[in-house]
């Protein structure tokens, strides 16, 4: 269940095709010097029962960590951050296998220097009905 929604927002962001890296979790990744990359992480929250029939309810946060050289400016990350949050907007949906996660907000953090990488978090708050 959160599998197939963790697959449609992981699917979505390699299909907008950003021109960025990607760090999977729990696989190895070593940074190339210089070249920005992105790690993604879905952090589902509890799973409800919805009605008492067959639905079933949960939200979550999908993150996309941002990792641009350090001292290298802020407008390149704050440009792709937006590319990234427009892809994503309010009100539209990512699904796998048929399993559908609707966005409910966009929101990106104030950048900060982290060793040799300029990082930006971006969350994407989403809504999901699941059958049971």
């Amino acid at each position: 269940m959160s599998l197939k929604i963790d697959q449609a927002f992981i699917e979505s962001f390699i299909n907008a095709n950003f021109g960025l890296e990607i760090a999977y979790q729990n696989l190895p990744y070593e940074p190339t010097a210089n070249i920005p990359y992105a790690e993604l992480l879905n952090i589902p929250n509890d799973i409800t029962a919805l009605d008492l029939n067959d639905t079933n309810e949960t939200d979550g946060l999908f993150r996309v960590i941002l990792r641009y050289p350090a001292e290298t400016g802020a407008i390149t990350p704050k440009t792709k951050a937006e590319e990234i949050m427009a892809h994503y907007r309010i009100g539209s949906s990512v699904s796998y296998s048929g399993q559908s996660a609707r966005i409910t907000a966009v929101s990106r953090q104030a950048g900060l220097v982290e060793e040799s990488w300029y990082v930006t978090v971006i969350t994407i708050t989403y809504r999901a009905f699941i059958q049971r």
